[in-house]
């Protein structure tokens, strides 16, 4: 018998695990000789190749990125009682009724705000979880579609009422704000990628306990604090250091921006270093790889 409260709790506090299939497929058919059943086939975006044996047509296909939970094996729980599972969990927590695993995640966003967000939480496992005030893992911010038109996880423009991450924190998305963000225990990496035109400043932020990268950002440390690792000023037009108090690696400055900062206040356990860097001043700068 399936102990819900059990596995709710489960959910609750360390999210909904998940793992990522490819299935491949044998489907094998008369040869009708029949011009719309070839069409069909061929129309198949799961196709990889068709083969004709006699009377017979043999087809294989293969599904990419096909999602479901996967709970600890100590819940003795089917694939189909896993996915029931899920379902209703978040029926009874949202009040929302959805059919299908995979739309889970179409839903970072509710309201405006986090709602469910994929956390790493290390090698091979990701989570779905409840964007609470703590989170426990690794957060990728993108943006909604890739290059190819996909839909991506973690599109979010705010943190809303985050306000730990204990791990590292990826932004590749155009954010508005940081929401309540106050402490990420580890890197806070703004992307090569993107342009943070909106981000005005890091408030409320108060500490990062790993290194600090605000490549392609104008904005002002604010309410920022502490940078335990290095703080990483290359390539932006960051002036502002706001409350900055303390850095305890290095940092590092584009030679053209020198004379916009006064370090003086500020105890640096590493090194100021300075880079012959060229970049666009209050746009986008791709890598150069």
């Amino acid at each position: 018998m399936i102990n819900r409260d059990e596995i709710y709790k489960f959910i609750d506090n360390y999210g909904i695990p998940y793992g990522t299939l490819v299935r491949i497929e044998l489907n094998i058919q008369e040869n009708d000789n029949d011009f719309l059943q070839k069409i069909l086939l061929e129309n198949d975006p799961t196709l990889e190749e068709i083969t004709e044996k006699g009377t017979l047509i043999i087809s294989k296909h293969t599904q990419w990125g096909i999602v479901e939970p996967r709970f600890p094996i100590n819940f003795k729980l089917t694939k189909d009682e896993q996915v029931d599972v899920v379902l209703n969990w978040f029926y009874d927590t949202t009040g929302y009724k959805i059919k299908e695993f995979k739309t889970l995640f179409e839903l970072p966003v509710l309201n405006g705000n986090p709602f469910l967000l994929v956390i790493d939480k290390g090698y091979n496992d990701s989570r779905l979880m409840l964007a609470t005030e703590t989170i426990n893992g690794d957060l990728r911010i993108n943006k909604k579609f890739n290059k190819y038109g996909f839909l991506q996880n973690n599109w979010i423009k705010t943190l809303g009422r985050i306000s730990t991450i204990n791990g590292d924190l990826y932004i590749d998305n155009e954010m508005e704000n940081l929401g309540n963000l106050k402490i990420v225990n580890g890197n806070l990496i703004f992307s090569n990628h993107v342009y943070q035109s909106k981000l005005e400043s890091l408030s409320p932020l108060k500490k990062v306990k790993g290194d600090l990268y605000l490549k392609n950002t104008h904005v002002s440390l604010g309410t920022l604090e502490e940078v335990k690792g290095n703080l990483n000023l290359r390539k932006t037009t960051v002036k502002d250091l706001g409350a900055l108090k303390k850095v305890g690696g290095n940092i590092l400055v584009s030679k053209s921006e020198k004379n916009n900062y006064n370090f003086s206040e500020i105890d640096i356990q590493g090194k100021i270093r300075y880079y012959n860097d060229t970049f666009n001043k209050g746009q986008l700068t791709l890598p150069n790889y």
